[in-house]
């Protein structure tokens, strides 16, 4: 691996802990029983404010280095795996302990197509999608790209910003148009951008600046009575926009040099969609921040920082989890290495991977 990959593994692992954090005082109803407009209300949006990064650059480090990488159909359905996986055992349990219904048995076995976790489904969706957006920016000149990339955001952020209607397909920034947009804007830092130092820094203001201009909005909304407090939080919103394409280019441009943590920042990074998809899971979402009893201490005058403490445990098990997940992998990959099925999936993978390379001539 690159040393310069290690960064952007971290900012990986960041945003991770912050969907932690987020799901913390959403899921665990710590942010909804706060009281309106006190001091700890606003630092939970403080939290988010800064938070609002993370489902985009997760999707701005696929498009980033998938952007001018061929296909691989064996990664997908690695991919995929590993969503039945934890999809499946997490409903086998629940059936064992509490029951579950037959639409949750059906949403197990087709998490993708099923939306079970939303993120999946279009980041599936957008995986499918990138070999032609690869294809795209190759061909495109610089300035056509920029063009591209300048009218995609004026359609699916600023015209909803004015206009707060879904003309382009895109309302809340969990749609695949948007996905396709960040992808390749991320492609366009690749492609058309060149290191510089001097990026981190207007990077990092940028970053700072657009989540405080976050919290600025809805502290004026609660001032100004307005209803939709955590409109800045959508991740199409033009703030969230800039402070994720701030971000990125901060990472991008960070002074790295390589030491003995690079291994285990790449070994963490990993498994960040393990813990995604085993503490956000629709059956145990709410269980698990009920066991930490979140929404008790939601009027408490530390119940921001016990939110934060409660995620970095959450982190931690889910962690652990999903490492043991992928040994258990491992071990069955190579037990079943050369077996008629192995070689059946190796054999279609094989030829889909062949069937784009000949698309993309």
């Amino acid at each position: 691996m690159k040393e310069r990959q290690a960064k952007f593994e971290l900012l990986r692992i960041l945003c991770m802990y912050m969907i932690v954090v987020g799901h913390c005082l959403f899921h665990g109803r710590v942010t909804a029983k706060l009281g309106y407009g006190t001091t700890n209300y606003f630092l939970s949006y403080l939290i988010q404010s800064f938070s609002v990064v993370h489902s985009n650059s997760f999707v701005m480090l696929a498009g980033y280095f998938s952007i001018d990488q061929d296909f691989r159909a064996e990664r997908l359905l690695r991919f995929w795996k590993q969503v039945l996986f934890y999809s499946v055992l997490i409903c086998l349990i629940f059936g064992i302990c509490q029951g579950v219904t037959g639409r949750d048995v059906v949403k197990a076995v087709f998490p993708i197509s099923s939306n079970n976790y939303w993120f999946v489904s279009v980041y599936m969706g957008l995986s499918l999608l990138m070999p032609f957006a690869g294809m795209l920016a190759a061909r495109l000149t610089k300035a056509q790209y920029r063009y591209l990339l300048v009218l995609l955001a004026l359609f699916f952020s600023v015209n909803h910003l004015i206009f707060r209607v879904n003309t382009y397909g895109v309302y809340t920034g969990r749609e695949l148009p948007w996905f396709l947009f960040l992808a390749l804007l991320a492609g366009y830092v690749k492609l058309h951008t060149r290191p510089d130092r001097r990026y981190f820094w207007y990077g990092l203001a940028g970053y700072v600046i657009s989540s405080l201009a976050v919290l600025a909005s809805v502290y004026l909304s609660v001032q100004l009575q307005l209803e939709d407090i955590g409109y800045f939080m959508n991740y199409n919103s033009p703030l969230a926009l800039t402070a994720t394409y701030s971000l990125f280019l901060c990472v991008k441009n960070m002074p790295w040099r390589k030491s003995r943590l690079d291994g285990a920042i790449l070994k963490i990074a990993g498994a960040a969609f393990g813990i995604y998809l085993i503490h956000d899971n629709y059956l145990i979402r709410y269980l698990v921040w009920d066991t930490f009893r979140a929404s008790k201490v939601a009027r408490t005058h530390w119940a921001v920082i016990y939110a934060a403490a409660a995620a970095v445990i959450v982190y931690a098990v889910c962690l652990l989890l999903e490492l043991m997940r992928q040994k258990l992998f491992r071990i069955c990959g190579k037990k079943f290495a050369g077996s008629a099925l192995h070689k059946k999936e190796q054999k279609i993978c094989s030829k889909v991977d062949y069937l784009l390379k000949q698309l993309q001539k």
